[in-house]
């Protein structure tokens, strides 16, 4: 098993073409965790733990940075979208 923790962290708030990142804000400041293992690859933020393709893992460890269109922010919106599922029940 292979464990890497992940920082995702902000960019500056634009782009050079204009395009507008997220915001920050606490919703976006944690720990993340990519798991390795013989079954597949995993990334557990926030309590929750989501499947994740071997090149999603490449991606979200060699670039945490949270902006449009990245990985880092592609899995913090499907745990947060499961996270929102979860309240409603």
């Amino acid at each position: 098993m292979n464990i890497q923790l992940i920082y995702p962290e902000h960019l500056q708030d634009w782009v050079g073409d204009g395009t507008k990142r997220p915001e920050k804000s606490d919703e976006f400041n944690y720990i993340g965790i990519s798991i390795e293992e013989r079954r597949g690859h995993y990334y557990y933020a926030k309590g929750i733990a989501i499947p994740i393709t071997a090149q999603e893992q490449l991606y979200i460890r060699t670039n945490p940075k949270l902006y449009y269109f990245s990985t880092a922010l592609k899995l913090h919106l499907r745990i947060q979208a499961l996270r929102d599922q979860a309240d409603g029940l």
